[in-house]
């Protein structure tokens, strides 16, 4: 009856405790596990059970962490098949099936699979009853999540090479000394390569992570006449960012009151903000890139005070990487979140920290509703078990 699923049958609570004290029969084997990520798909056998058999009632249901999707598995049945059981559990991407009671070569996987494959057909129109209760999540990618992370990155380089180094070239009289000056510059080198990319990169990034957050705030906060008419928020999100963020408490809910023009932390943000075409463009300005002053006879340089060569071409360079302006741009960026933030109401600005969190998040279209649908963390089990895509046999 295993391969027979109209004949399975939900055992009770009493048979469930008998199956769970079973003894095992010395002897051959007489069962067989097989994870499915292929061959069967979990939304598909879910709700296979569920119109058969009712919600989950299994012992790994019975132990997860309700109401919560953290949990390593989230249903499972065990049901009963003339002298045989079958445990079906479902993990966060894939099904485990267990047979107890027949031996399981890869054919009758097949058979197995097949034939329950078969009886959906038979149960179509009770599934789709089932299906049309489960509510319908799309996962989004967070692009301020993804940039903030991108920007820590180039954070930590610049807090851990925040001082300069020691520019002193250092006595080279001997051997030994011509190799420290040698080892000196490459590390200088190295150095100037790791903040002039992080530093670049942090300035030209730190607007963009400005206006991802102004939108990602629109986007989760924004009233339902935005949300019905898709061409008004489409307009307003495109406005010039200092009008998204004067009407944030116009055009968003959750809002206790407006961002002051007059606070420090606005005034800082728009420092940030009208600066971006300049970096953004690669404009010069002589007056505001220029490093150092030369003197030139005909074609003979002539500098106002003296200093190692090599060295000194590092040292300028650290003027370019304005190392303590990129970083003090990046930390008035997030002062503004946070005064933004201190805006909403307590439990909005809750939720709101947590799916900022998030590189991906849920959204309900039907309903246009944004949520946290799983933790920041991913767990799975790794167990030497058998997959079907792993089966070296034909499945048709």
């Amino acid at each position: 009856m295993i391969f027979e699923p109209k004949q399975w049958e939900k055992p009770s609570p009493r048979e469930m405790l008998d199956f769970m004290d079973r003894k095992k029969k010395p002897g051959k084997a007489t069962g067989g596990i097989l994870v499915f990520r292929k061959q069967l798909s979990p939304l598909s056998v879910y709700k296979y059970l569920v119109a058969r058999f009712g919600q989950p009632y299994g012992f790994q249901t019975m132990a997860k962490k309700p109401p919560d999707s953290d949990n390593l598995f989230h249903w499972d049945y065990l049901l009963k098949a003339g002298d045989a059981w079958i445990h079906i559990q479902g993990g966060n991407r894939d099904v485990q099936v267990a047979i107890f009671g027949l031996h399981m070569s890869p054919k009758k996987w097949v058979k197995f699979a097949n034939a329950l494959k078969g009886d959906f057909v038979r149960c179509g129109r009770e599934m789709a009853v089932a299906g049309a209760t489960f509510e319908k999540w799309s996962i989004i990618s967070n692009r301020f999540a993804l940039i903030a992370d991108t920007c820590a990155g180039f954070h930590e380089v610049l807090i851990d090479e925040q001082d300069a180094p020691d520019f002193a070239p250092g006595k080279r009289r001997s051997e030994a000394g011509i190799k420290r000056y040698h080892k000196h510059i490459k590390k200088i080198r190295n150095r100037a390569n790791r903040v002039f990319s992080a530093s670049l990169s942090l300035d030209l990034i730190t607007p963009v992570l400005a206006e991802s957050f102004i939108n990602f705030i629109i986007f989760s906060c924004r009233k339902d006449e935005l949300k019905r008419n898709p061409r008004q928020y489409d307009h307003y999100i495109r406005q010039p960012i200092d009008t998204r963020v004067f009407d944030l408490h116009l055009k968003c809910n959750y809002f206790r009151a407006g961002v002051d023009p007059n606070r420090d932390e606005y005034r800082a943000f728009k420092r940030v903000m009208d600066r971006r075409n300049h970096n953004l463009h690669g404009n010069i300005d002589p007056a505001e890139d220029a490093i150092e002053t030369v003197f030139f006879d005909k074609s003979t340089p002539l500098y106002e005070r003296g200093a190692d060569p090599i060295l000194e071409l590092f040292r300028n360079k650290e003027a370019v990487f304005d190392v303590a302006g990129v970083l003090t741009r990046y930390h008035d960026v997030h002062t503004f979140f946070y005064y933004v933030l201190n805006l909403l109401e307590e439990k909005p600005r809750a939720e709101m920290k947590l799916m900022m969190e998030e590189s991906t998040f849920g959204y309900d279209v039907s309903r246009e509703r944004a949520g946290r649908l799983f933790p920041s963390h991913g767990a799975m089990m790794l167990v030497p078990l058998n997959y079907d895509d792993e089966l070296n046999i034909d499945w048709r």
